[in-house]
């Protein structure tokens, strides 16, 4: 049947934008280059659109640093376009050359023939709010290499606070005064080099003390507030990973059984099975790095008991009984299979992960309830 449709696959750069516009009933095919802009662009597309009379364009490009800007673009402009998975495309084997005029022909083929994955584009408050949260992320990335880079440096001075004191926890209120203290009787570039790294650090600290005061406020506002609180009442979730699974899930709606969420994530379990022989091995870590490590964080240890603690209680005022009552059966389920895990001698970092697998299930669940 005769589908009058131009597939165009965009390769997008800071330089140049390659694409290639496919004609699957005849198999012709129009390489273009543009300037690396929305006006170049549309010229490009104007000059297909004369070529191709009566035909309607649809457009795809991969998902990159260049976001869902170029496609709220070139949607307003009346232009149907997708963005796609990076690891969706197929692979040709054999294939020695690699070109972004080669990749932006097999990525229009591929769309024509609906071998891509779309990624669900979010509206631009949430893209906004979906940033900020990986961005105190990334800030707390720093905050942690810097806080090493400090401990090293101490340590090749000679000087360890757990050795002199008998305490042992870092980065409380004594060891802080212990480094302020510490650093007043140093000399020379040493004691520089430790005021200056202090003060990048106390700098780091005010920072994420403002990205935690904006998350509350967001987690009170209306758009996210029903959603976050059937996440709050699970035990190991709080604000901030409530609203970074709501953030970056997005539409949970798009997801109709939790299997289909687990393999999104990427903690589908990876297998190489043939000839009657069956090899299994960690998960595929192929899906969205931020909600994996998120799901893992909230296991960290609150599977090793089914006790439910003041903090909490207090996060389950005013919640329906059906959300808590999905929140009691994850820590019933979790407490069962952690600890069955643990007593058959498994590390503590794959029961973790096995209990976030779990977990991911009654989030669905949760998020459902609170959408309808």
């Amino acid at each position: 049947m005769k589908q009058n449709i131009i597939y165009i696959g965009l390769d997008v750069d800071d330089t140049q934008y390659h694409g290639s516009a496919f004609n699957k009933d005849t198999g012709e095919v129009i390489d273009f280059k543009s300037r690396p802009t929305l006006k170049g662009l549309l010229q490009q597309l104007d000059r297909i659109a004369r070529y191709f009379k009566g035909l309607k364009i649809k457009l795809c490009y991969e998902a990159s640093y260049v976001g869902y800007c170029l496609q709220r673009d070139l949607v307003s402009n009346g232009i149907h376009c997708d963005i796609v998975s990076p690891s969706s495309i197929p692979s040709p084997r054999g294939k020695a050359i690699k070109t972004d005029r080669i990749d932006a022909g097999y990525l229009a083929q591929f769309y024509a023939n609906d071998l891509l994955t779309i990624v669900q584009s979010p509206d631009e408050e949430q893209e906004q709010d979906r940033d900020l949260l990986r961005s105190r992320q990334k800030i707390m990335q720093q905050r942690n290499q810097l806080r090493k880079h400090l401990q090293a440096v101490l340590r090749r001075s000679g000087l360890h606070y757990k050795a002199e004191t008998q305490y042992k926890s870092h980065w409380t209120k004594h060891h802080y005064f212990w480094l302020a203290r510490t650093i007043d009787g140093l000399s020379g570039s040493l004691k520089i080099n430790m005021e200056l790294l202090l003060r990048q650090l106390n700098a780091l600290n005010e920072v994420l003390l403002g990205y935690g005061q904006q998350i509350e406020v967001l987690a009170n506002s209306p758009r996210y507030q029903s959603a976050v609180q059937s996440l709050t009442c699970y035990k190991g979730i709080k604000n901030i990973f409530a609203l970074t699974m709501i953030t970056e899930i997005g539409d949970i709606k798009r997801f109709s059984h939790p299997r289909k969420l687990v393999s999104w994530i990427g903690m589908d379990i990876r297998e190489y099975s043939s000839g009657g022989k069956h090899n299994r091995f960690g998960i595929t870590k192929h899906g969205n790095r931020y909600l994996r490590t998120a799901f893992v964080e909230a296991n960290q240890r609150g599977y090793r008991t089914a006790r439910i603690g003041k903090d909490v209680k207090a996060r389950r005022k005013n919640i329906a009984p059906e959300l808590i009552n999905i929140a009691d059966r994850c820590l019933r389920r979790l407490n069962k299979k952690g600890n069955r895990l643990l007593l058959a001698g498994k590390h503590a970092n794959k029961v973790k992960v096995a209990c976030a697998r779990e977990m991911v299930g009654f989030v669905w669940e949760s998020l459902n309830k609170a959408a309808a």
